[in-house]
Formats: C-alpha cells, sequence, structure tokens
C-alpha cells in the first residue's frame, strides 16, 4: 500500500502519541509549514514528512505514485527544510519521515543513514503502524 503524506503523518502522530510525545502541531494537505510539531518534558521534534504518492485531492496528481525521480527531488527539499530548522530552532530535534516503501528505499534508502552525521534522524513509516528509525 503506497501512503500518502497526510496518511503518514497520522500514523507516525499515533505513534508518537503512544510513546509519550505531545503533538503541538501538524500540517496537511497543500498546508505550508511543518509537518509535524511534537515536544515532551524535555525537547522539540520538529519533522518533515514525505508520501509515496500524491493525495486523491492534491492539484499536482500526474501519477499513481512517486517514480525514482520523485522521490529523490522530495528527499533534497525534506533535507534543505530539515537543515533550515536545524538553523532556527538550534535546540529542538530534527527528523524527516518517508513511508516504509520498497520503492522509496531503493531510491533513497542507502542515503537516510547519512542523515545522522548531519543531526537529522529518519523514520520509516509502515502503514500497519509500525515504526522505526534508521
Amino acid at each position: 500500500m503506497k501512503l500518502t503524506e497526510d496518511e503518514t503523518i497520522d500514523i507516525l502522530m499515533r505513534h508518537l502519541k503512544t510513546n509519550g510525545w505531545n503533538i503541538d502541531s501538524h500540517c496537511l494537505g497543500q498546508t505550508h509549514g511543518c509537518d509535524i510539531i511534537a515536544s515532551n518534558d524535555k525537547t522539540q521534534l520538529i519533522i518533515e514528512v514525505k508520501g509515496a504518492k500524491a493525495g486523491d485531492k492534491s492539484p499536482t496528481k500526474k501519477r499513481e505514485y512517486f517514480d525514482s525521480g520523485q522521490i529523490k527531488t522530495h528527499f533534497g527539499k525534506a533535507i534543505v527544510k530539515a537543515l533550515e530548522q536545524k538553523h532556527l530552532n538550534p535546540k529542538s530535534k530534527i527528523a524527516i519521515a518517508h513511508p516504509n516503501d520498497d520503492d522509496i528505499k531503493r531510491s533513497i534508502g542507502q542515503l537516510t543513514p547519512y542523515l545522522k552525521t548531519i543531526g537529522v534522524k529518519h523514520y520509516w513509516v509502515s502503514a500497519d503502524g509500525n515504526v522505526t528509525e534508521d
């Protein structure tokens, strides 16, 4: 099952709540801003989320799911946004999340472990609610 960005956000927020995080804000659809901002007693977590396909209401939907070029472009934009957030919020933890999807893993899976070297976490989000970190 190919998850949209909104579906990935919803699943990840449920996971975060289960693990002691409060969801301070989130953006769905074409809304601009941080996709998820969560906090616990000590930390703020800012997450940029990407999907495996466009939502049904997306004005730019052209394909059933994203191809490798689109996946790489979205990943590059997510890295830029993560670095911007690190600059603007130096005390916050920053993360990027993707659906746990074979096409995405084939396109960028070998790169996501390197995010740690720039202080960015990475989450893989499965449709069944399972969430793992690189």
